[in-house]
């Protein structure tokens, strides 16, 4: 069947359904979709008041026949899960009228700050601006985070523990291998909790969504493509290594923490994030070790749980680094969370592209956001960084092309066979009418499909099917052998039309396995049976080859330059509060005019000012000069470079070099380290305020500029 032709007539029936039913749409996606448009249905987040004793509680819940799923201690928080014929509404409004609880609010939602992205290849420009092409767009000189002088002064080390809390990381990357933190207090594969944090067995981390202890990045080519790893591989991709490319550190320990899915997108919601996953997730970074938690991701959603785990995170001196969104709006107005949240840990990122400019889809807030970073243009994506092996596809049949020969059949009293509508086009049947009683029919595919060394298997076919409720069954079953077949999905009932089916297998490797169909009914009541189209199996052959870059844009991508320069300052100097280091990085901001008056600092991050910042830290070398937004390396340069009224910062320290004056020019000079001058020779300046350049040929050996 024509997958196009079903999905217009699919949104054909959901525009008259929302035609003809003006009210109650948010409580009928709650019933019919699980989800609501915001937030998880039948799921709520309660905290009660610290006398409230256990009997009561249990009380209370039973009163709405709510499941207590789990407890974030340390905010007090529970996860209940509602039954179906109660919506969230209608508890939140009962919980709230009960003294016993201090608040409520629903399972949020939020998504990921990524924008779409066209790869090619390319070059670090927000590390290193020199104006060059990239991804088919020009930069500006100077439009970068001054990577190169920073890390003349530090590349980071490997105590300093960053949280990366997204789809998961691919942290069998070349470039990441050697940078993913490492659970020293748990045995590898003991299945005990060794360290007894609650979680079996956390080496590297934890997936909050399917509750394991893998959180890879399978999302590549499933609309995430990645995300997780690239925000990862901005931060600290292995620096000097002779491999790809680098981070903003090149050497940090990331703590890959996964809490979205890829896999659970569908025709209304973009990668869903629960809320309670997201503070599972900031809990464990926190009572872990991590110093920064990056969080690129986000929500209009306000939540008091959310900003408390987030104030935990403060109370254990943990920075939080947050995306300001992607809608290209001010959110001193319309409010974005978590970066929204006025709380000190928080620093709000905005994004600028290769010119400086803020980025077209960034938001932006003189109150709410705080600094800006490269994120990358809004045009096509152009901030490079690491991702997973590339998605293929290991089967796939849509039953349109002769012959119809990639499956096998039996059945009792009728096989499979290949049916065909003029709207729909050719589809997999069970029977070519009412499937018969006491049927047991089965089609698998007539030779295996190869999944060795893949993961992230992912199924995915559209099905309609007619079945007696609770007592006719239709499985989808896989086999390692073609004899033994175990079930993977089980439908009874009606679909009420044809519907796209995605699940998968998390790391599961399969090696070679059969897909089978099993249909199997009673001796009552006999329906139309099920039809099966457009059968697809894709995968990532986890074997990296070198070619695991991609191009991405978005304040997720501004987030990670943050955490990195943030990291940096923090190797230089352990010893800072995370409010000093950020303060080094909201005072040592380059002053950018597209972002004044926009935000807080009115600049985009520097990494070697943001070092400079750092008291004591600093050895008198790496000269550098700025003259506006434009980095020199010699003074000669930043002078012939002057015009009457520029602004000259000097960033680094001592100069020794044969300078040529022939113009004056009135520059005003600032900037520069306090660095000790002892046992240098030759002339001595310190250089601060209005400077008038006289012409002439002046010999230095030791310029002291602080």
């Amino acid at each position: 069947m024509n997958s196009q032709l079903k999905y217009i007539y699919s949104l054909l029936i959901l525009m008259l359904w929302l035609l003809i039913s003006p009210i109650g749409f948010l409580q009928a996606a709650e019933n019919d979709k699980g989800v609501s448009s915001n937030y998880v249905a039948h799921q709520i987040l309660v905290r009660f008041t610290a006398e409230t004793p256990e009997g009561r509680k249990n009380e209370i819940r039973q009163a709405v026949n709510a499941e207590l799923i789990k407890i974030v201690k340390s905010i007090r928080v529970e996860l209940w899960q509602l039954p179906d014929d109660l919506t969230t509404d209608e508890t939140m409004d009962y919980l709230h009228s009960l003294p016993e609880v201090e608040y409520v609010e629903p399972n949020f939602l939020y998504k990921q700050q990524a924008l779409p992205n066209d790869p090619l290849f390319g070059k670090l420009w927000f590390l290193h601006n020199t104006g060059q092409l990239v991804n088919g767009l020009v930069g500006a000189a100077g439009a970068d985070i001054s990577a190169p002088a920073a890390w003349q002064i530090e590349t980071g080390n490997r105590n300093m523990v960053i949280a990366v809390i997204d789809s998961g990381v691919a942290f069998d990357h070349p470039d990441l291998i050697n940078n993913i933190w490492i659970n020293t207090g748990e045995i590898p594969g003991n299945q005990f909790d060794d360290d007894d944090n609650g979680y079996v067995d956390d080496i590297h981390g934890w997936d909050f969504v399917n509750n394991d202890n893998n959180p890879s990045d399978y999302s590549t080519d499933l609309y995430g493509n990645g995300h997780g790893t690239h925000v990862a591989g901005i931060i600290a991709a292995e620096g000097n290594n002779n491999l790809g490319i680098c981070g903003v550190m090149w050497h940090a320990q990331i703590m890959p923490l996964q809490i979205f899915d890829i896999y659970q997108k569908n025709s209304f919601y973009d990668n869903l994030i629960k809320l309670s996953n997201i503070l599972d997730a900031i809990e464990y970074a926190v009572d872990n070790g991590a110093r920064i938690i990056n969080c690129s991701f986000g929500s209009h959603s306000y939540s008091q749980f959310q900003y408390d785990i987030i104030a935990y995170a403060h109370q254990h001196g943990v920075l939080v680094v947050c995306a300001a969104g992607n809608d290209g709006t001010d959110t001193d107005v319309n409010f974005h969370y978590p970066s929204c949240y006025n709380l000190p840990n928080i620093i709000s990122v905005a994004a600028t592209d290769e010119t400086d400019n803020l980025a077209s889809y960034s938001n932006f807030g003189i109150e709410s956001v705080d600094i800006a970073a490269p994120g990358g243009s809004g045009i096509r994506g152009n901030i490079y960084s690491t991702v997973p092996p590339e998605r293929i596809t290991l089967f796939y049949d849509d039953f349109e092309s002769m012959p119809h020969d990639k499956w096998l059949t039996s059945g009792l009293y009728e096989n499979w066979s290949v049916g065909y509508n003029s709207y729909w086009g050719s589809y997999l049947q069970d029977s070519s009418g009412n499937y018969h009683e006491n049927e047991n029919s089965t089609v698998w595919t007539r030779n295996p499909i190869d999944a060795a060394n893949c993961r992230g298997l992912f199924f995915e076919y559209e099905i309609n099917y007619e079945l007696e409720t609770g007592y006719d069954f239709l499985n989808t079953e896989i086999s390692l052998d073609g004899t033994s077949y175990f079930p993977i999905k089980e439908y009874t009932g009606f679909s009420n039309g044809w519907l796209t089916q995605m699940f998968w297998c998390n790391e599961t490797d399969l090696g070679l396995f059969y897909l089978r169909f099993h249909l199997k009914t009673d001796y009552l009541y006999n329906y139309d049976g099920a039809m099966i189209d457009s059968v697809k199996v894709t995968a990532i052959p986890w074997v990296f080859t070198g070619n695991e870059y991609d191009f991405k844009s978005g304040t997720s991508m501004a987030a990670p330059v943050v955490s990195g320069i943030a990291g940096l300052v923090w190797s230089l100097n352990p010893s800072l509060t995370h409010l000093e280091v950020k303060s080094c990085l909201m005072d040592s901001v380059d002053q950018v005019d597209s972002l004044a008056g926009l935000i807080k600092t009115g600049g985009r991050v520097n990494a070697v000012s943001a070092l400079g910042a750092v008291s004591g830290g600093l050895e008198c070398s790496g000269p550098l000069v700025k003259v506006n937004n434009q980095n020199y390396y010699l003074l000669q340069n930043a002078y012939d470079n002057l015009a009457d009224g520029d602004t000259m910062k000097v960033v680094a320290s001592i100069f020794a070099e044969s300078l040529v004056f022939d113009r004056e020019v009135a520059a005003v000079v600032s900037g520069g380290y306090n660095c000790d001058f002892s046992g240098r020779t030759g002339m001595k300046s310190v250089l601060d305020g209005s400077l008038m350049v006289k012409k002439g040929v002046v010999e230095i050996d030791g310029l002291l500029i602080k």
